[in-house]
């Protein structure tokens, strides 16, 4: 119970990753307000944190407008009459914007002669800042002045190892994720004043929805060019004497991405991500500011 007392706002927290931060915030006594742009995971979020006797609420925002951002922390504060801690774990990419990029590659014709970060348009990128930085950077501003005037608070970002690797795959999604680090840096120096702690976490592989429609992707991009007899684009070659008939996408994610690039070969959780987060907003953590925590196997090590 080592949140009992304490009011949290969690920023995408009806599913994946945010779900999990949102059952161990609970878990540890926390309030929880879950703010999701889809209502019925955000109740069931909510409920969740009912079920173990604590106060939940739900609240339905899209969090790329500024003026739902106000509203929902506005909601919090009313309902809650406080906020303590700040988890902003909104992220990854909609179904939308992914087939802004199928047809955008599409229109630029022989993309296989094309470097990776080509298939992303100036479109494509602004949808990723929206989603992945300017989120977290207006929520960080909405909770800064409820934290300044009671000189504390906690905030948590919810970054990758993307932001910390060469990803050119995926280079918008791993740009935000970096400059989502940098925000954590520079508001960690800002805020320290005001006795306000922020920090991030990186995941390393989670199984969440974004995972599962990538590793569906892939898994079925790898089945057709086989079956065609055709020769796999270079980033799927690494599967061209693999069995993949059978698997599953998770199967095949776990077996084929997961444990060979990770250390201690296995998979991680969205309850170890909230783990992670309830030690940056205790009391243990009460001297740690402006720091970056790996939770991904030891993927990355620095």
């Amino acid at each position: 119970m080592k949140l009992e007392g304490k009011v949290a706002i969690v920023a995408g927290g009806g599913q994946g990753i945010g779900e999990g931060i949102v059952k161990c915030l609970g878990e540890e006594g926390a309030d929880v307000a879950v703010v999701d742009i889809n209502g019925d995971i955000a109740r069931k979020a909510a409920d969740t944190v009912k079920s173990m006797g604590r106060k939940g609420l739900a609240v339905i925002a899209d969090l790329t407008d500024d003026e739902q951002v106000t509203r929902a922390v506005q909601e919090t504060v009313d309902f809650f009459g406080k906020i303590d801690i700040l988890v902003n774990s909104v992220g990854g990419t909609s179904e939308e914007t992914g087939q802004l990029m199928a047809e955008y590659a599409a229109s630029l014709g022989d993309v296989a002669v094309l470097p990776p970060y080509m298939r992303y348009s100036s479109e494509v990128w602004d949808r990723y800042y929206e989603l992945n930085l300017k989120t977290h950077v207006m929520m960080s501003h909405a909770v800064t002045p409820h934290f300044m005037k009671q000189r504390s608070g906690k905030i948590v970002n919810i970054s990758s190892d993307a932001g910390r690797m060469a990803s050119p795959d995926q280079m918008p999604y791993a740009a935000m994720k970096a400059g989502d680090i940098s925000i954590t840096w520079s508001l960690a120096r800002a805020l320290a004043p005001y006795n306000v702690t922020v920090n991030c976490v990186c995941p390393g592989f989670v199984y969440t929805p974004l995972w599962a429609r990538g590793a569906t992707g892939r898994l079925e991009a790898v089945r057709n060019a086989k079956a065609q007899g055709q020769e796999l684009p270079e980033r799927f070659r690494r599967y061209a004497t693999e069995d993949v008939e059978g698997l599953t996408p998770y199967e095949f994610w776990l077996k084929y991405i997961v444990i060979p690039a990770t250390p201690l070969g296995k998979e991680q959780t969205a309850e170890d991500m909230g783990r992670a987060v309830v030690f940056f907003v205790s009391d243990d953590a009460m001297n740690v500011t402006g720091q970056v925590l790996h939770v991904d196997g030891g993927l990355v090590m620095r």
